[in-house]
């Protein structure tokens, strides 16, 4: 069984309490999703009590003088204590990796900016050569089997002074990933200063995504930043097979939970949870596939509504609407329409249908300008490589109505463009 240990202990408490049993180094599996098998495992500090008891040490490597309350002194040695137990952690899980069958897999190792900084401070940044790469050259380890995974620890100095150390890594062949994406602080400004090959996504963040859009946004927005700058997603906490299906709808490339496995005392088979995978990757797809069609009907049904419309429609020569009252007859589902120009300068007011089924017309949006947003530019895009057709933009949230719409949009007269916000089912 393994427990949690208690964060709030002085110095030598923690040192009297460790001596109580073995410190060693546990691994978690991590998966591929792309090869249905083990990609590596993370290295995780545990204590074996005589009992065989197992518990975490977390939180031994977080403690800080607030944590502690201890002189400055005391609390510096203390430091100096907590890298030397990580230091001899990290080398024991060298070196079996070095021994491990499974000659592919990967070895994360969580590594603080404190600790780095703590490195470059020492003026080790251009002289002698970090203990890790040391120990991968002294094991013959090839070097892009280490992932050095840099934690969400909040450091007093700029990020960009642990760039030189990054590129020695990077410079060695290890890999670089970022852990906790989204738990604390934002740590999107490590993304641009240290070019990750893996970004870790927090387990909350996830759970938050079943139940929250803004959420689910987030992360469809990294997914989508991950996939510009060639960097894979690898979600951490998944325990339920719903948070593997929403962690797989984002792009994840990389899995790791209970779901799973706990932390174990050895590195497991490679091929240990092939099936396991295979199931569940197939389980997932045919859920998508019928999510897919459903929404294919649903696009297929409302552009066929607006189809009419825009054979039907005619325009003054501002580009207001001759008969606007009649569009809403068409179909429930449509929520408000507008025009503008080409530049995307408003020609007519809005035209709004309200819950009570009044027609609202905006007067005050003519001549706004709407060139700034994604889906005016998608229009332009799309419509220039099929002039004839509807271009539906991706799902969206009107702030101000609370709603989620999907845009239709078409090009007439090659002088105006037709808007149609459509009512969207939440997924």
């Amino acid at each position: 069984m393994i427990v949690e240990e208690k964060l709030n202990r002085t110095p030598e408490e923690w040192i009297q309490w460790l001596e109580q049993g073995k410190i060693v180094p546990y691994f978690q599996p991590i998966l591929s999703i792309e090869n249905k098998s083990v990609f590596g495992y993370e290295s995780l500090a545990r204590i074996v009590f005589p009992d065989g008891t197992v518990q975490t040490i977390g939180d031994f490597f977080l403690a800080t003088q607030s944590d502690t309350n201890f002189e400055i002194q005391r609390y510096r040695e203390f430091r100096r204590f907590q890298r030397s137990i990580d230091h001899k952690l990290r080398q024991q899980a060298l070196f079996l990796l070095a021994n491990d069958p499974n000659q592919n897999s990967k070895l994360f190792i969580n590594i603080s900016p404190a600790i780095m900084m703590s490195y470059i401070d020492g003026g080790n940044s251009t002289t002698e050569l970090p203990s890790t790469i040391r120990k991968v050259k002294e094991f013959g380890i090839s070097p892009d089997r280490i992932v050095i995974e840099v934690t969400e620890d909040y450091i007093h100095k700029n990020l960009e002074a642990l760039k030189p150390l990054i590129r020695l890594y990077k410079d060695f062949g290890f890999l670089i990933a970022i852990d906790d994406l989204g738990s604390k602080s934002s740590n999107l400004d490590r993304i641009g200063i240290f070019r990750p090959d893996i970004i870790k996504v927090d387990m909350q963040m996830l759970r938050m995504s079943l139940v929250e859009r803004s959420y689910k946004e987030i992360l469809y927005t990294l997914s989508r930043l991950g996939e510009s700058l060639g960097i894979s997603l690898l979600f951490e906490g998944v325990e339920t097979v719903n948070e593997l299906h929403q962690a797989m709808s984002f792009g994840s490339r990389y899995l790791q939970g209970f779901l799973f496995d706990k932390a174990l005392d050895r590195a497991p088979e490679k091929s240990k949870y092939t099936d396991q995978l295979n199931h569940l990757v197939n389980s997932f797809y045919s859920i998508k596939i019928e999510e897919i069609k459903q929404k294919v009907n649903w696009e297929s049904r409302v552009e066929a509504l607006i189809q009419k419309i825009g054979e039907e429609i005619q325009f003054h020569e501002d580009g207001t609407l001759v008969s606007y009252a009649e569009i809403f007859t068409v179909d429930a589902s449509i929520f408000r329409f507008f025009v503008t120009d080409l530049h995307g300068n408003q020609a007519s007011p809005n035209y709004m249908k309200k819950k009570n089924s009044e027609i609202v017309i905006q007067r005050h949006t003519k001549n706004n300008n709407w060139s700034w947003r994604p889906y005016f530019l998608n229009h332009l895009y799309e419509s220039y490589r099929q002039s004839n057709s509807w271009v539906i933009s991706q799902p969206y949230h009107d702030i101000m109505e609370n709603l989620l719409l999907r845009t239709f949009s078409k090009t007439f007269k090659d002088r105006f463009i037709l808007f149609i916000d459509v009512l969207y089912p939440e997924d």
